[in-house]
């Protein structure tokens, strides 16, 4: 996600926040500090108030990852590989390779979150019971209380049967389990996720019109988010059901033009970019293939040392993310162009290079399919 740095990794997953964090981190804080304590515990003094918005605050996000990295590490042991988990405004978000392949995977997933958020909500509890019997300052307790409540809202509002919330997840399980058709199953949470999410603009705009203006303008932007993401999540669908059934021969780019690897830098850019138009190109040794050169190594390249370095020292060698087989499925191909960040995969049998795949094609086949079946 755009604006986001790494703060580490748990179990080879990378954790990262997104700047838009820090702006609901900031309003949590400051609407429990100037609202929440001051209406319900007005002896607290400022410092007291704005110490314990704060924790709430943070404790609060970090249950929020705990969420969903118990979705992540439940993914993980069912064989779906995990890139990051993204904390951003409207909560956090797991990128999870691959969509689960059977209903039974699917509920365990979605269990695992709410599960987490109901766990910590009876440890916060417990810690409150405890700090209450040991005479801890009364600060400290309702600090325990808030985020046992919250992390009880949080298990509940995840359970609507709401796609692409955790519910909507169960509910697309069940379906799938029983009708043994994942669009079918997909169409009804997605449906149920667009209902829920106009549920909550509406909602919001009534709040909105009687003055609780925070809360309004939130549940408006939840709702527009869940509403989008209900319906992404049916259009992604589709598309993986397309490019499940397509193998990548039927439309990559053949007679891919190579370079060979003792060419200069400068003919590269004379005789290859400027004259095929192409951004990436297939690099060759004694006509066998071993790795690609594109536009963006050139870049970082003075132009006075472009004649004396080969495209050789400015390959990236093949990988496993660089190539795909001719019959691999099409959602294949797009994993690797994601993952490999060059937008390109050499399509290979063998030792041989039958063409070449890029984002481009892929759109262009979606126009296409789309004129003709409109």
């Amino acid at each position: 996600m755009k604006g986001s740095f790494k703060i580490g990794k748990i179990k080879g997953i990378l954790i990262e926040v997104n700047a838009s964090w820090f702006v609901i981190f900031a309003l949590v804080t400051y609407t429990l500090a100037s609202g929440y304590f001051p209406a319900y515990y007005p002896d607290f003094d400022s410092i007291t108030r704005w110490v314990s918005s704060s924790v709430i605050a943070l404790l609060f996000f970090i249950s929020v990852l705990l969420h969903e990295l118990s979705h992540s590490l439940v993914s993980l042991k069912l064989g779906m590989p995990v890139n990051r988990i993204t904390l951003f405004i409207f909560g956090g978000i797991a990128q999870i390779e691959q969509e689960p392949d059977e209903p039974m995977k699917e509920l365990k997933m979605a269990i695992a979150g709410p599960a987490m958020s109901i766990f910590l909500f009876g440890l916060f509890l417990l810690l409150s019971i405890i700090f209450k019997n040991f005479g801890a300052p009364e600060a400290a307790i309702v600090s325990l209380d808030y985020l046992s409540t919250i992390n009880l809202s949080l298990a509940i509002f995840n359970l609507v049967p709401a796609f692409p919330l955790d519910g909507g997840r169960v509910l697309r399980a069940i379906v799938w389990r029983l009708s043994g058709n994942l669009q079918k199953a997909t169409k009804i949470a997605s449906t149920m996720g667009s209902i829920f999410g106009y549920f909550l603009i509406a909602f919001g705009v009534l709040l909105l019109l009687n003055n609780y203006i925070i809360n309004g303008i939130w549940l408006v932007f939840i709702g527009w988010f869940i509403n989008q993401m209900s319906k992404d999540s049916y259009q992604s669908m589709l598309l993986s059901d397309i490019f499940d059934k397509i193998n990548i021969r039927e439309f990559m780019t053949g007679k891919v033009v190579t370079v060979d690897r003792s060419v200069s830098v400068q003919e590269l850019v004379d005789n290859y970019f400027y004259k095929y138009k192409f951004a990436v190109f297939p690099v060759s040794q004694d006509g066998r293939i071993i790795g690609i050169v594109s536009a963006a190594s050139v870049k970082n390249l003075e132009t006075g040392a472009r004649s004396q370095t080969t495209v050789g020292s400015i390959t990236t060698p093949l990988s496993d993310k660089l190539i795909v087989s001719p019959d691999d499925i099409v959602s294949t191909a797009m994993t690797r162009l994601r993952s490999n960040g060059i937008g390109r995969v050499l399509v290979m049998e063998q030792d041989n290079l039958l063409g070449i795949v890029s984002n481009t094609d892929i759109l262009n086949f979606l126009w296409i399919r789309n004129q003709i079946n409109k």
